[in-house]
C-alpha cells in the first residue's frame, strides 16, 4: 500500500472526511482519494486508514515538529496499491515511478487551492508532500514552491464550511481539465538531481502556448504567487485581456469589458472603469520599469486595497467565462477573433 499526503496550508475546515473520487472512478483508476479535516477518520470499507498512517512511521522518517503540523492541518490523502514490480525496484526506478505519480497527485491539490480562490480571496498552499510505501519502505518528502498570497499580498488563513469545500471539490476539476497537456500544451517534465536531492523541473515544462483558459489558469497562479502588489495586478489585467482576446486599445477595452460584462448597474459599472483604468496604468508602469504614477497621489496602502478590488473583478469574470467553454479559444486567428467579437458586442451595448 502507498499513500501520497499533500499537507494543506492557510485554510481551515471542520474535523470532517470529504471523499473527491467516485466509486465507478476508483474501479478505472485503481486508487483512493479524500480530503481529511483536523484529526478525522479516513473511513475505507468501515476502516480507519489514518490508523496505519500513524503507524507508518511517518514521524521518524519527517521529524517531530513536520510531522504535528501535517497532522494539525487538513491534508488529501491518496491510498495507491503496490505493484509487483516496486518490490523489486531500485531507488532510481522509484523515485521516477513515485514522483511522476507525485506530481499528478499533487496536481490535485494545487487545482482546489486555485478552486478555493474561485469561491473567495484566498491561499490555500499545497507545498508539502509526502510518499510512505507500508511494503516495501521507501518514502520521499516534497516541496513544490508554488505559495499563494492573498490579493492584498498577505499570508492568511480562510475558513471554509464544509458545503464551500465540496463545492471547491467539484470545480476541483474544472481546473484540472483545463490544465491537462491537450489544453494546456505542458512538456514533458525533466528529473535532475542536486546532492542526492530529486529536482522536478515543473515550471520549465509550462506552456503560453495552450488554450486560452489554461493560459488564464497559469496567470492566475502568477498572481496569486507574488506578494507585489503591483505585479499582482499586471497578472490580473494580463488575465482577462487573455480571456477577452484584446487585440488593441487594452486600457478603454479591458476597463469597459469588464465593466459591461459583470456591472449590476451604471454607479457599479462606473466604478469598474475607474478601477481597471487605475490598474491598467500600475501595469503599464511596471511593464516598462517606470515609477509607478498611481503612488503620486496614493499610498502603498491603496495599492494594496487596488489589488483586493481587481481581484474580485477577475473571480466574477472569470467564474462567469470558465461556465461556457465556447470562450476556450485556440491559437488561431479565427477562434480570436470569434471571442473576440463576443466580447466587444457586449461592451458595445453598454459603450455603444
Amino acid at each position: 500500500m502507498n499513500f501520497f499526503l499533500n499537507r494543506l496550508d492557510h485554510i481551515h475546515i471542520s474535523s470532517t472526511s470529504f471523499e473527491f473520487i467516485s466509486a465507478d472512478i476508483k474501479k478505472d483508476i485503481n486508487m483512493d482519494g479524500i480530503l481529511i479535516g483536523p484529526n478525522a477518520e479516513y473511513l475505507i470499507d468501515g476502516k480507519n486508514i489514518m490508523i496505519l498512517v500513524h503507524a507508518s512511521g511517518l514521524q521518524n522518517l519527517i521529524g517531530a515538529n513536520y510531522y504535528d503540523a501535517l497532522m494539525r492541518k487538513p491534508m488529501m490523502l491518496f491510498c495507491i496499491p503496490t505493484q509487483e514490480d516496486e518490490f523489486e525496484g531500485t531507488k532510481d526506478f522509484l523515485d521516477r515511478r513515485y514522483g511522476a505519480k507525485g506530481i499528478h497527485l499533487n496536481n490535485f491539490a494545487q487545482a482546489f487551492s486555485i478552486a478555493c480562490w474561485f469561491i473567495k480571496d484566498s491561499c490555500v498552499s499545497a507545498s508539502h508532500t509526502y510518499w510512505i510505501n507500508l511494503f516495501n519502505g521507501y518514502n520521499s518528502q516534497g516541496h513544490r514552491d508554488m505559495t499563494p498570497s492573498m490579493s492584498n499580498s498577505r499570508i492568511a488563513e480562510t475558513s471554509f464550511s464544509d458545503a464551500e469545500v465540496q463545492t471547491a471539490l467539484s470545480f476541483m476539476y474544472t481546473v484540472l481539465r483545463y490544465l491537462l497537456p491537450d489544453e494546456s500544451k505542458t512538456g514533458r517534465i525533466e528529473m535532475t538531481h542536486s546532492g542526492g536531492t530529486v529536482i522536478w523541473e515543473i515550471e520549465k515544462a509550462l506552456s503560453m502556448e495552450g488554450n486560452s483558459f489554461a493560459r488564464a489558469l497559469i496567470l492566475l497562479q502568477e498572481a496569486r504567487r507574488t506578494c507585489i502588489a503591483s505585479a499582482k495586478i499586471d497578472k490580473y489585467c494580463a488575465l482577462l485581456e487573455c480571456l477577452y482576446a484584446i487585440k488593441k486599445d487594452h486600457k478603454n477595452n479591458i476597463s469597459q469589458i469588464t465593466a459591461a460584462y459583470i456591472g449590476r448597474d451604471e454607479a457599479e459599472r462606473n466604478n469598474i472603469v475607474a478601477y481597471m483604468r487605475d490598474a491598467y496604468g500600475v501595469r503599464s508602469d511596471r511593464s516598462h520599469g517606470e515609477n509607478l504614477g498611481y503612488l503620486k497621489d496614493n499610498n502603498p496602502e491603496d495599492l494594496n486595497a487596488l489589488s483586493q478590488i481587481v481581484d474580485d473583478y477577475v473571480r466574477r469574470v472569470f467564474t462567469k467565462v470558465i461556465a461556457d467553454n465556447s470562450l476556450n479559444y485556440d491559437t488561431s486567428s479565427e477562434q480570436k477573433s470569434r471571442v473576440r467579437a463576443y466580447f466587444n458586442a457586449i461592451k458595445s451595448d453598454v459603450y455603444p
